[in-house]
Order: structure tokens, then C-alpha cells, then sequence
């Protein structure tokens, strides 16, 4: 199994007076960086006495790989831009030699790039996945044109190094995953619970309590998800059962596929049932969140409004209660918790300015930034004095008077972006807290069912 990427290797554009003060630095640094970086011995060495030798060029040296792709920029007078493309090609541990692994990589680069421009080929040996970098010249050496790097670009990539590595007889990814949302990868790697994580608990969890399919299937519609693993389907899904999108199995990673979800419920003891007794029913107390306290003036009428929608959200979430094991029960609302401090900074703009319904968060967005207007036009008075000023007093008294005023923006350009994002969450906050209500009531019925 192989994976792929490629990206562009971009020159360093200093300024004029940069660019006259150190002439080195030119826009070929980086050419060279990544050529000096594939063809690393101690990246492309077998052994620590023993020569690099998993190097190859394609219509160029190995050897003199720069010097080669410089000339073939010069001549056709293509020196800007991208200077070069840098790809690798990377299989898993233990599944290729060496050897192997570079004679693949030069099949893959004369399939793909041998027609029209100079490739540098480089094996690294430096990790336990044996990987191949490939150096593209940005010019081809038959007509001059610059290399097309795009979509389609990438997906012949990856289809020819799939099939390449069939024909050696390797594993292929079947189900290549996208790059996922950088928010997404450092909430999942902190343990956040994010829409994905959510799902993989709901079946860790469903797994572990069934010992078919039908009562795996039931118990994680009892968690509020939706599964579709019919063998008829092109694509196994899981999705909430109040709606939203469907996701996927496979993007779930390799656990999570039908084929082991099966597998892993099959492994369960036949008693399970009986280590989670009641599994079909809520085993658990309801546990009634407490009140929430708001720092604010204690308000002489009844809250109401969005205010109100606020804090009965917040209440929900289980934010700031005096048990704090309370759980919400829609998979919508668990993923809430993620923002549970944005949405109580909401409510406290919310207490502390007044607001209590959509037209009185409207019209603090127009107070707020007429305020954000003046402040700003008294900073650019206060500007103008110091490009005049030569008196040294004075001229800290203007700077500490500007400080004061980016300060004092600075908190009426944040107030006004949370009450804009106020206004765009509220519909959102309406539709959870409809679906936590449904599901507490039927939390209650199931009790009352029974207590019977």
C-alpha cells in the first residue's frame, strides 16, 4: 500500500534591497534545498559505511540534478514562479526492499513524467515506511511548458502508483481519505468530542454491549445513530437519527468498516446481555441539571427572548451545573459541548448589554460599530499629531492615548463579532434544543414504562 502526495516548491522573492545585500539568497534556494534534502545520504544510505546509491535522475544526473535543471530554466527563460514540484510516494513498514521500493519509484516517474521533464529519484531509508522523493523540474526540456499541477494531476498520481503497485503484487488503499480540517485534527487529537469522534464512541460502545448485528444495530439507534451496512449499498453509512448528513464507514477509519464491525461483535461472549442488563432501556437516573449562575444584574422581569434561548441551551449542556456528570443525550448536543465556553460568552454579552431579543442584538451591532467608527477616527487624529510631534513628553502621552483607543477597539470589534455569530447560531440553537427535549421526554416515558 502506497500513499502519495505532491506540492509545489516555491522561490523566495525578497526585496530589492534584500535581494542586493545577499545575492545568495536567491529564488533557486529552494530548488536546491529540495534536491540537497532527496539526495540526503544518510536518508539514502543501506547501511553507515556503505555509499548512497539509491539516487537516479531521469533526462538529468543525479549527480549534478541542479545544475542540469537550472540550465533547461535558463534556456527557455522560465526563472519565476514554482521552481520545482516535490512528491513522495510512501508504502508501510516492511512491505517493500529497498531495491524494490526505488525501482518502483522510477516506474512511477517515467510513467508519469519521463516524456516531458527532468525527474530527480530518491529512496530514504531513514524511517520504518521505505519512501520515495521525487524532485520535478517545473520546465519541461522538450517544449519549455511549465508543469500543470492540480486535481487531476494528484489523481493520475495516485491511480498510476495504485496500479503500478498491483501489478507488484502490494496492498491499495481502497477508500483513499482526504486531508481533514486542521479545527478537526487538533480536536480529535485532544479528545474533543467532534462529529467523528462522537461516532466512533457510539459504536465502540455499541460493539461492546451486542452480540449480533440486529442488537448492535438497535443499541446504536438507541445512542441516536443510524447505520446502513447493507451489502447492496456502494458505501456502508452512519448518521444521526434527527437528520444531518450521512458520513461514510470508511472515513472512520479501518474499524469501523462493516466487514470488522462484524467481526468484533462476533468475538462477544453470548452473556453480554446480561453485563448490560436493560441494554434497550436507560439504566441510568435522570440526573436534573441545577442553576446556572450568570454574573450580571438580576433582571426585574422575566427573561426572554434569545436571551432566554441562551441560557436554556447552556442549561441543557450541563454548563457550570452542580453535577457535573450530566450528560446531553443528542449526538448534536455532545458535539455542542466542544463550544460550550463561546456559547456562555454569548450569554454573558447577552446579560451584561441587555439584549433580549433579535432587534436588540441588531441594534447593538449598529451602536457598536458607529462606536468602533469614532474610536477610529480619533486614533487617526492622534496619528497625525505624532507624525508632527517632536516633543518627547508629549509624544508618549499621544502613544500611551492611541494604545488606550487599539484597546478599546480591539474589545468593541469582538463584542460586535459575537453578537454577529449570536444572530447566525440562533436557528441551530433552536433545532438542539428541540431534539434534547424529544429525547428527554422519551428518556422519561422509557422510566415510567419501567417503574411499571
Amino acid at each position: 500500500m502506497a500513499t502519495t502526495k505532491i506540492w509545489p516548491v516555491k522561490g523566495r522573492l525578497k526585496d530589492v534591497t534584500d535581494y542586493a545585500a545577499n545575492p545568495q539568497k536567491t529564488e533557486w534556494d529552494d530548488l536546491r534545498n529540495s534536491i540537497e534534502y532527496a539526495v540526503n545520504g544518510e536518508k539514502t544510505s543501506p547501511g553507515p559505511d556503505e555509499k548512497a546509491f539509491l539516487t537516479s535522475g531521469i533526462h538529468c544526473d543525479a549527480a549534478c540534478a541542479y545544475e542540469d535543471m537550472m540550465a533547461v530554466k535558463k534556456a527557455f527563460g522560465k526563472t519565476g514562479g514554482n521552481v520545482a514540484y516535490h512528491a513522495y510516494q510512501s508504502f508501510r513498514p516492511g512491505e517493500v526492499t529497498p531495491e524494490e521500493c526505488h525501482r518502483i519509484g522510477l516506474e512511477l516517474a517515467e510513467k508519469l513524467w519521463g516524456d516531458n521533464y527532468q525527474v530527480l529519484v530518491a529512496t530514504h531509508l531513514d524511517r520504518e515506511h521505505l519512501h520515495n522523493h521525487f524532485v520535478i523540474n517545473s520546465v519541461s526540456y522538450v517544449d519549455g511548458k511549465k508543469f500543470n499541477d492540480n486535481k487531476a494531476a494528484y489523481r493520475l498520481l495516485r491511480e498510476t502508483s495504485d496500479e503500478i503497485c498491483s501489478e507488484h503484487g502490494l496492498s491499495v488503499i481502497e477508500h483513499p481519505r482526504g486531508r481533514t480540517p486542521r479545527q478537526i485534527y487538533l480536536a480529535e487529537k485532544n479528545g474533543e468530542p467532534t462529529k467523528y469522534n462522537l461516532m466512533r464512541w457510539a459504536i465502540d460502545e455499541s460493539v461492546a454491549m451486542s452480540t449480533n448485528q440486529q442488537m448492535f444495530e438497535a443499541v446504536l439507534k438507541k445512542k441516536g445513530y443510524v447505520i446502513r451496512m447493507d451489502p447492496r449499498r456502494k458505501y456502508p453509512v452512519i448518521r444521526s437519527i434527527y437528520g444531518g448528513r450521512s458520513v461514510r464507514l470508511y472515513h472512520l477509519g479501518e474499524e469501523y468498516e462493516p466487514q470488522r464491525i462484524i467481526a468484533r461483535v462476533s468475538e462477544n461472549d453470548e452473556r453480554v446481555w446480561e453485563k448490560y442488563y436493560g441494554f434497550m432501556h436507560d439504566t441510568g437516573v435522570i440526573i436534573r441539571p441545577g442553576k446556572i449562575r450568570i454574573h450580571a444584574a438580576r433582571p426585574k422581569h422575566k427573561i426572554t427572548g434569545i436571551f432566554a434561548l441562551y441560557i436554556h441551551y447552556l442549561y441543557l449542556l450541563g454548563y457550570r451545573l452542580k453535577r457535573p456528570n450530566y450528560q446531553p443525550l443528542t449526538p448534536e448536543m455532545k458535539s455542542a459541548l466542544r463550544k460550550c465556553d463561546e456559547y456562555s460568552r454569548h450569554a454573558r454579552l447577552l446579560a451584561r448589554e441587555h439584549l433580549h431579543t433579535e432587534s436588540d442584538v441588531h441594534c447593538f451591532i449598529e451602536r457598536t460599530e458607529d462606536k468602533i467608527g469614532s474610536l477610529c477616527t480619533q486614533r487617526q487624529k492622534i496619528a497625525n499629531k505624532l507624525r508632527r510631534c517632536k516633543d518627547p513628553v508629549q509624544i508618549r502621552q499621544l502613544k500611551a492615548q492611541r494604545t488606550s483607543l487599539t484597546c478599546e477597539i480591539t474589545d468593541l470589534r469582538q463584542d460586535r463579532k459575537t453578537a454577529g455569530r449570536i444572530l447566525d447560531r440562533a436557528e441551530t440553537i433552536r433545532a438542539d434544543i428541540a431534539r434534547e427535549t424529544a429525547a428527554l421526554q422519551q428518556q422519561k416515558q422509557r422510566k415510567k414504562v419501567l417503574e411499571r
